[in-house]
């Protein structure tokens, strides 16, 4: 019978098998071992760690030949044991005084930011007084200052709106005030910040069908720290009640300056807010009207009665509690007629 020919194979599966298998274990070990590589530094970093190995190697042969003694090794678990209670325990005292220092840094970043704000408040704390009075002096009038200043929400003051006998205000210091049976309206601001302007509005308040025909001449003021500004005289008719005055812009240092509105721009106001083509206007029948102090008796007149005084009395203390006030400017509801 004829013998078959037999070819020896060396690298078959089998081999390829356990070369793959090698070079996978390689590969797996190089990525464990991968984060503990240091590369090799200069001859004396190598002398200095030999010294520091040998060192070590030095300390363990004493530590091995202390553990013979049962007592002396038992002393150094005990040692040992003690050290990592202290060592657990700074570990604890470590973490409080981290969250005390962050706790001290977040109080010192709010400190800092409340500083800055009360420094804010304290650079806009300018405050001034508006006064309107109407002649003859028993038309009851109103008056309104719009400004261009946001508030930390982001909000505004709401605009002059003529069909409202009295706008009430909208930030916290400011006052309005008027008195009906002597034709004087005021309004104190508390808070100018430097850059903002405030349009200066007057009023008649008559109701339309019991507005008297008879022209109302209006004197407008500003009164505060060493100001006083003689805004422009308006007057207004039966037909045309209400009138732009002018703008009042805050400079720096909480000093006024005042432009007096033009007739085309008073006009525009009116048809703008009115929704109506504006009546003629009226010239001033008076260079000036006489400024009247709030519940003040003029010459020759009997003073003012006990009501009067005590709203007097009222308005002054509303008056010397602005600087008392705390600085915020968030809008409050409109307050009431004395």
């Amino acid at each position: 019978m004829r013998a078959r020919a037999r070819e020896i194979n060396i690298f078959n599966m089998s081999l390829l098998d356990i070369l793959c298998g090698a070079l996978g274990a390689f590969c797996f070990m190089m990525l464990v071992l991968l984060p503990y590589y240091k590369p090799p530094g200069s001859a004396t970093d190598l002398h200095k760690q030999e010294v520091q190995t040998q060192d070590l190697l030095r300390q363990l042969e004493k530590l091995r030949e202390s553990a013979k003694d049962a007592t002396l090794a038992q002393q150094m678990a005990e040692t040992m044991r003690k050290l990592d209670e202290q060592l657990k325990q700074m570990h604890g005292q470590l973490n409080q005084l981290t969250a005390a220092n962050e706790q001290l840094k977040a109080e010192n970043q709010d400190l800092t930011a409340r500083n800055q704000k009360q420094s804010g408040y304290i650079t806009m704390r300018h405050p001034f007084l508006t006064v309107a009075t109407a002649n003859p002096p028993d038309r009851e009038i109103d008056l309104y200052l719009e400004n261009d200043n946001i508030s930390e929400e982001k909000t505004r003051n709401p605009p002059f709106d003529p069909a409202k006998p009295h706008q009430g205000r909208f930030w916290t210091g400011d006052v309005p005030w008027w008195s009906a049976d002597r034709g004087v309206a005021v309004w104190v601001t508390r808070d100018a910040p430097p850059g903002i302007h405030y349009k200066v509005y007057v009023k008649r308040v008559e109701q339309p069908e019991h507005r008297d025909p008879r022209i109302v001449n209006v004197a407008t003021s500003v009164l505060g720290e060493g100001l006083k500004l003689n805004l422009d005289n308006v007057s207004l008719t039966a037909e045309r009640f209400w009138e732009l005055v002018g703008t009042l812009t805050v400079e720096s240092e909480g000093k006024l300056t005042f432009k007096a509105a033009t007739q085309p721009e008073r006009d525009a106001e009116w048809t703008k807010l009115s929704k109506s083509s504006p009546a003629p206007s009226v010239q001033p029948t008076a260079s000036s009207a006489p400024m009247i102090i709030p519940f003040s008796s003029p010459a020759g007149q009997p003073s003012a009665s006990p009501a009067s005084a005590e709203k007097q009395s009222e308005f002054d203390t509303v008056v010397k509690a602005l600087g008392q006030e705390q600085p915020q400017s968030p809008p409050v509801s409109p307050s009431a007629s004395p």
